[in-house]
């Protein structure tokens, strides 16, 4: 019976895919992460709500 994993060649081709997949994953999260820290978060309108509402 043959190996079974990375030793194969379809092994191999899942793990470069889940390598890349992963990569990915990694760079929105940095991204998400970024564009969270610039957006200004203060106050009531920043999420979206008129400053009536918040005051309730």
């Amino acid at each position: 019976m043959p190996r079974r994993g990375h030793s194969t060649i379809i092994g191999k081709i899942a793990k470069l895919h889940q390598n890349r997949r992963a990569s990915e994953i990694r760079v929105l999260g940095e991204t998400l992460r970024r564009e969270q820290q610039t957006t200004p978060s203060h106050g009531p309108e920043a999420r979206g709500m008129p400053e009536g509402v918040a005051a309730r």
